[in-house]
């Protein structure tokens, strides 16, 4: 839980960053008095990996060195988790950090500029708050007012000191009213102020977002990507049209960076949220390979309205270091192996869905590997209405396998399960939020990624609020298909860990708004994640749930290691598929031979498995066999598929036959043995059925020789045919029949039957079927009737017979119904 701790806040003054980092040295000295722990400045151990569960496990004796670097006049330089403001150069051995200016520290500024912090030791010791790099009097945090800054590190080609490589930066600003583009510049590691430059960019007209994803593609060239948006900085609405590709060039004449833009338009989904209507589009990012060749952009939401109202991956790519993009390519989740299974059906309140859709949550990362593959973490959850539903959670990495193997373009690979997706990080109203925040890192030539995401104890805080977060996280390599065990890096660290069930928390209550670098440092044994957490508000002391719009701390942990030797686990979290051959289910004839078919296995990571039968059939012994499959892939999933073999003897067909109510109408019964499962009967008058116990209307007189042919899965049987002798039919029917008229006939509904005067005797009309199925009942009409109507309206289409029985005779006539 959060604590409040006061402090008196440091105000009215101008320091020396020595005098800063002394400053906040002895405050954090201050905030430990009462807290059993010590602070070790050069501890080098490396982070304790516990197991996670809900946020138990491991990380007991867990210490992260954390030193403090700059600080900013609030929370704007770090809540959007897209911009990347920290970077690293590891054969300069060169971090950078860059953020807002903090008036508190530098009265007489605003909080509009930028300043940057620098480590030239790798990490462990820091120049913090130079600058402002934006050092120009219109940046009046009025008319022009810089927030989100994001920078990279640029190392001009054969250059081997740190104070000649560049600062390059790009920061969304707007005008008091609405987003205006990019706040931009350079300048030199050194601090010369002579090289620091700033250029207020207007973007897109002024239909603009915040830009994020701020990286390196080729040497010398940088990217943002933005939207294009109708919104202003605080107010709607908020209509995305589109993506707004920004690039920036190194001109090594001007030592200053050429930026242009390029307009993609793209429909979304739009949403009325009754306050507001927006566009179902977030998270936007950008990356590019190693090589700066292969790049991706990506956002979650919706291009494509039907019932499941969700958020799913979309993405645009380039092939050519971004002079073309082609999409958008939108990643049904649905579709992607294994993401619907692990849907938590059950929710919180004990209310089960009746229909399970995964959806992103809002936040996604990107990055792309050596292979030019994106890879983008997000949380996914069932969604509904563009909302997702308060159950457990699960992390992936959706990813591109660009070997084409049919089945497994898009795959994802699983994370792991949490709990708690939304926490509240400030007092304000309303509160300054943060989801899981998502993070990606590389190793510089992209061969392994490192995955951060933030998740709350749910038994310890009895609620699904991510209001205690610990940074978890987890490493995979993509050239030998291997990750690491899931880490929890924070759990029991003496500053950053959230409160668990296990652990008590940290001084400043949780993971707060970390930040990772695009790449890591390689060590010797380890891979070095340079990462940032935040204090909030430190004006109020640590741990404090204070106003986000108050200054903001920032402390660099230098020792957040993954040992090299940490990629033990077959990266593969799918199950293979098995396909069977031939049928699913096979007949054989006793005695006959049996012929396995078998059945093909194929993994998405192991390729081509063999598969293991068991129980296969012994064709000398009837019965019923399931014949079962499986196969295991190189991490221990497995699949299993089962064929049906039925082993038996084609029927033998029999019957036997009554006359139930009429002499002239016979009721067939089967009789075959064999247990068939279709018949076919022909009645000796034309007709056949394909009934089990059909029943015949013969329309005279007469023996009629009867033959049913059974089925069952082992074949047909041979005829049995029996003689059936039909009697009853009025022996005055043919001179009775002359008598009646019926027509229309071809009729559409409506029928009329005529009889003459000398023929009206007491009769009954029926009407039956080609089954000899009574459709209209009998209906009975005294002597003297010379005019019946006959209502078919309601029968389908077909061929039928119209009965009409008196005692001197019976008169069958066929009568056709047909309705165009």
């Amino acid at each position: 839980m959060r604590k409040l701790l006061l402090f008196l806040p440091v105000v009215g003054m101008c320091l020396s960053s020595q005098a800063q980092d002394a400053l906040r040295d002895n405050k954090l000295e201050k905030y430990l008095q009462d807290k059993p722990v010590v602070m070790q400045s050069n501890h080098q151990t490396t982070v304790h990996h516990g197991q996670h569960k809900a946020g138990r496990g491991g990380g007991l004796n867990a210490i992260l060195n954390s030193q403090p670097i700059g600080t900013a006049g609030n929370l704007l330089s770090i809540i959007e988790g897209n911009c990347n403001q920290l970077d690293v150069n590891d054969s300069l051995n060169v971090v950078t950090f860059i953020h807002r200016n903090d008036p508190n520290m530098f009265p007489g500024t605003n909080v509009a500029q930028y300043r940057y912090d620098i480590s030239r030791d790798g990490g462990n010791t820091w120049t913090n708050d130079i600058g402002p790099i934006t050092d120009d009097p219109s940046i009046d945090n009025i008319s022009v007012n810089g927030r989100f800054p994001q920078a990279v590190i640029y190392n001009p080609a054969g250059n081997n000191v740190a104070d000649s490589a560049y600062l390059v930066y790009s920061g969304t600003w707007h005008d008091n009213t609405t987003w205006t583009g990019q706040m931009r510049g350079e300048g030199r590691l050194s601090g010369d102020l002579s090289t620091f430059d700033v250029t207020m960019d207007v973007v897109n007209n002024k239909h603009v977002a915040i830009a994020t994803g701020m990286c390196k593609g080729a040497p010398g060239v940088f990217w943002n990507v933005n939207s294009d948006y109708s919104g202003t900085f605080n107010a709607g609405p908020y209509i995305t049209s589109g993506i707004i590709v920004e690039k920036g060039v190194f001109n090594t004449t001007t030592n200053k960076v050429d930026w242009t833009y390029t307009n993609m338009p793209q429909t979304f989904v739009t949403q009325d949220n009754g306050t507001s209507v927006g566009s179902v589009a977030t998270a936007f990012d950008i990356a590019f390979d190693p090589t700066g060749q292969y790049g991706w952009i990506s956002c979650v939401g919706d291009i494509t309205p039907d019932n499941d109202s969700v958020y799913d991956p979309i993405f645009w790519k380039t092939v050519d270091g971004g002079a073309n993009w082609t999409g958008p390519i939108m990643v049904d989740l649905d579709e992607v192996a294994g993401v619907k299974e692990h849907l938590n059906p059950t929710l919180v309140d004990g209310v089960t869905p009746t229909t399970l859709y995964p959806t992103t949550a809002f936040d996604a990362n990107l990055e792309v590997d050596t292979f030019g593959n994106p890879h983008l973490l997000t949380v996914v959850g069932n969604g509904t209405e563009y909302s997702i539903q308060t159950a457990g959670y699960t992390v992936w990495d959706i990813t591109f396998d660009t070997s084409n193997i049919a089945g497994c373009s898009w795959k994802g690979v699983f994370m792991d399960d949490i709990l708690s997706l939304r926490g509240t990080m400030s007092s304000d109203n309303p509160a300054q939020t943060v989801d899981n925040r998502p993070l990606i890192s590389r190793t510089p030539d992209g061969t392994k990624l490192f995955f951060f995401w933030l998740a709350s104890d749910a038994d310890f805080l009895q609620s699904t609020d991510n209001d205690a977060p610990n940074l978890f996280g987890r490493a995979i390599d993509v050239v030998n298909k291997t990750a690491t065990p899931l880490y929890n890096f924070t759990e029991g660290d003496s500053l950053w860990g959230g409160e668990t069930v296990n652990t008590p928390g940290g001084l400043f209550a949780g993971a707060i708004f970390p930040t990772v670098s695009p790449t890591v440092r390689v060590k010797a044994n380890a891979y070095n994640i340079p990462t940032v957490f935040t204090e909030v508000d430190y004006q109020n002391g640590p741990g404090s749930l204070g106003s986000s719009e108050q200054p903001a701390a920032f402390f660099y942990v230098n020792n957040l290691d993954v040992a090299k030797s940490a990629f033990t686990l077959q990266l593969d979290n799918v199950p293979p598929v098995i396909t069977l051959n031939g049928f699913d289910t096979v007949a054989v004839l006793t005695g006959g031979t049996y012929t396995e078919d078998s059945a093909t296995a194929f993994d998405c990571v192991s390729g081509v498995l063999p598969v293991t039968i068991v129980n296969a059939p012994d064709p000398n012994v009837p019965g019923v066999y399931n014949v079962l499959y499986i196969a295991t892939d190189g991490a221990g999933n497995s699949d299993t598929a089962v064929r049906f073999v039925l082993v038996g003897n084609v029927p033998v067909a029999e019957f036997t036959w009554n006359f139930p109510s009429l002499p002239y109408q016979a009721k067939f019964l089967d009789q075959s043995t064999g247990t068939p499962t279709s018949w076919y009967w022909t009645f000796g008058d034309g007709g056949a059925n394909i009934l089990q116990n059909p029943t015949r209307t013969y329309a005279a007189n007469g023996t009629y020789n009867v033959c049913l042919k059974a089925t069952n899965p082992f074949g047909e049987s041979a005829p049995t045919c029996h003689d059936v002798v039909i009697t009853g039919v009025g022996i005055d029917e043919p001179e009775y029949s002359q008598h009646i008229s019926m027509f229309p006939n071809p009729s559409t509904g409506k029928v009329f039957i005529t009889i003459d005067a000398e023929a009206t005797y007491n009769m009954t009309v029926t009407v039956y079927n080609l089954l000899g199925e009574v459709i209209l009942s009998p209906v009975n009409y005294k002597a003297g009737t010379t005019n019946i109507q006959v209502n078919m309206s309601d029968v389908a289409n077909g061929l039928y017979f119209v009965k009409i029985q008196s005692d001197k005779g019976t008169a069958v006539k066929p009568l056709t119904l047909n309705r165009k």
